[in-house]
């Protein structure tokens, strides 16, 4: 765990944002997927080497693994330098530091691009030396301050990968890649490429990245009203069995011993409907737990990348971040759930037919039945057909509604015709033919 000093320094940043959620320690080579989701490089290995493939444990989507495995996957270089700002914070709060280059003499000074302290005699070797002359030093008393400040300001210079004794001070538009003087004349030259200011393109992409980032907050608004909704159809739906489970045992308890095992039946019926309409419910509150989690981490990251993220950290993310914002932002987030009654009703004449009650539900159209269908029906005839009521997954259960039937006449019209409730979700109709032509059915 941190101590205080270390508490004190990540107070703008939050230590969480340092640390990898797979092993819970600092990021070591960390790796960024385009989800921006970042993990350590050997934490990534050893997911792949588990699992057999690439799926971020945060989000769980699931990646290509690009030719060279993991070690080829993009560095976070933002957050390498962040991690690089702590250390040397907490180099910056020591009574007395050592000067790296000659390691005896007490260091007096700091280079801020090599990162080393440095002593009185090293400082002027490093002066003299071309590589090291252009260098930016500070005594330890100016880099204390400056860390206690605005740490951000002492981040290094950030050099051409290619080219390692050049700053980077373009960015190529055509390839979308931070790029260094040589760069524009040798792997990207001009005409086919498009060369700009780094800072100016950094700027007017960062104006870009406020708009999409203001989106992406709405989008995180409309996410959590919609896991708002969903967490209360599944309370509803908890408390509408537990009323109606009451008013089966209410009713039960009027009676004698006898009904004990129907009134079992009904709230064994009135549970099941419960479990299957929860379910869904429950399934909802996950999904949109996953996706305003996605949002909002996304969110998190970009904000931290905008206000701490030096130009080139900025820009070399552009692609994977507003590709995965406006994958968050076309993001379905509406609950797929919806409120569905199941109604327990008392039975009148208990002491007639033997039954306290039914439970009814709703009925899906396209799932019902009907048995006994003649090919022909011609005049005298007559045929009994049963229709039985089922829900959306095909289980027998009682409608809500009345049931109705019309049976179409050889004129063309239509004419209503009893239908027989048998009080267990089937029905029977008797249907009898009327002239030499068949009659149709609906």
């Amino acid at each position: 765990m941190a101590a205080a000093s270390e508490r004190k320094v990540l107070e703008e940043i939050g230590e969480d944002f340092l640390c990898c959620t797979i092993c819970l320690e600092q990021f070591k080579s960390p790796k960024i997927l385009p989800c921006l989701h970042t993990f350590c490089e050997q934490c990534l290995v050893t997911l792949v080497e588990k699992t057999g493939s690439l799926n971020c444990p945060e989000c769980r989507q699931q990646y290509q693994l690009p030719v060279g495995g993991v070690p080829a996957i993009k560095g976070n270089f933002f957050m390498s330098n962040l991690i690089e700002i702590f250390k040397q914070r907490l180099e910056s709060i020591q009574s007395e530091i050592k000067c790296e280059a000659c390691k005896e003499n007490t260091g007096t000074h700091k280079c801020v691009e090599c990162k080393h302290y440095l002593c009185k005699n090293c400082v002027r070797a490093h002066k003299k030396l071309p590589v090291t002359q252009t260098h930016q030093l500070m005594t330890i008393g100016e880099y204390k301050t400056a860390m206690s400040t605005s740490p951000v300001t002492l981040q290094a210079v950030e050099y051409c990968s290619f080219h390692r004794k050049n700053e980077i001070e373009f960015y190529c538009e055509t390839c979308q890649v931070p790029v260094c003087s040589n760069c524009t004349i040798v792997k990207h030259r001009i005409p086919e490429h498009v060369h700009r200011d780094l800072k100016d393109a950094a700027d007017e992409y960062l104006t870009e990245l406020k708009a999409m980032v203001d989106k992406l907050k709405v989008k995180e608004q409309e996410a959590e009203k919609n896991k708002t909704l969903a967490k209360q159809i599944h309370t509803d739906l908890t408390e509408q069995c537990s009323r109606e489970e009451r008013k089966v045992r209410m009713k039960a308890e009027e009676i004698i011993k006898k009904i004990k095992r129907e009134e079992q039946r009904l709230i064994d019926e009135l549970k099941n409907n419960y479990k299957m309409k929860i379910k869904r419910a429950a399934a909802d509150i996950d999904e949109m737990e996953l996706k305003h989690g996605n949002i909002k981490s996304a969110g998190n990251y970009i904000e931290t990348l905008m206000h701490h993220g030096n130009a080139a950290q900025l820009l070399s993310t552009k692609g994977d971040v507003g590709s995965r914002i406006k994958q968050l932002i076309t993001m379905e987030t509406i609950a797929k759930a919806e409120q569905s009654d199941f109604i327990f009703t008392p039975h009148i004449k208990f002491c007639e037919h033997g039954i306290l009650g039914i439970v009814k539900s709703d009925v899906c159209m396209s799932k019902c039945t009907v048995e006994n269908i003649p090919k022909r029906l011609l005049k005298g005839d007559s045929a009994d057909l049963l229709i039985t009521t089922r829900d959306s997954k095909g289980k027998q259960v009682i409608p809500k509604q009345q049931l109705k039937a019309k049976v179409r006449k050889p004129d063309a019209s239509w004419e209503d015709i009893n239908v027989a409730d048998n009080r267990d979700g089937t029905h029977r109709v008797t249907v009898a033919g009327q002239l030499d032509g068949n009659i149709m059915l609906p």
